[in-house]
């Protein structure tokens, strides 16, 4: 058991956010506190509520006044761990190139700019995963100290690594 982490989990468009509420009940089971941010694409995916439901706590799924990404995930912010699962390749570029213009792209700036852990689990097909750009993408955000769980790379897919590996991972580098 875990006592007095937080972290964030990110959520993007991939249809492996399905599988998120199963690793995010786990982090609770350990006593790690869960806040949630999700990009619009992610919303059509699965609903704000589940992550609720999930995380007991609620969703970000926009910037506001409050600047949920400083306030969490800034230089003195409250998260241990910026947790992107999953990961689609624009969110992988997009992160690499400076761009934050999502609130998961938002959070995932201020992280890095402010030295705090972050972790990516990639989900997309593999022909994306392949991509020679989005390849060199998270060879940029490896070097910039972010780290990956590999996917499973099965049925033209490089599928989300199981439940049970991601939530293992986190909880030993918390």
């Amino acid at each position: 058991m875990i006592n007095n982490k937080k972290i964030v989990v990110a959520v993007c468009g991939s249809v492996a956010a399905v599988e998120v509420p199963k690793i995010i009940r786990e982090f609770k089971r350990n006593n790690v506190e869960v806040v949630c941010v999700m990009s619009k694409s992610a919303g059509e995916i699965i609903h704000e509520n589940v992550l609720e439901w999930a995380s007991e706590s609620k969703v970000v799924t926009a910037l506001t006044g409050k600047v949920e990404h400083v306030r969490f995930c800034g230089i003195s912010g409250e998260a241990d761990l910026l947790l992107i699962c999953p990961a689609t390749s624009n969110t992988i570029s997009k992160i690499a190139c400076g761009i934050d213009d999502t609130p998961v792209t938002t959070f995932a700036a201020t992280a890095i700019g402010s030295g705090k852990t972050v972790v990516v689990v990639p989900a997309m097909h593999l022909a994306m995963y392949n991509n020679p750009f989005v390849a060199e993408n998270i060879g940029k955000l490896k070097k910039a100290g972010v780290t990956f769980i590999e996917p499973k790379l099965e049925e033209s897919k490089a599928k989300l690594a199981d439940t049970h590996d991601i939530v293992k991972f986190v909880l030993n580098l918390l």
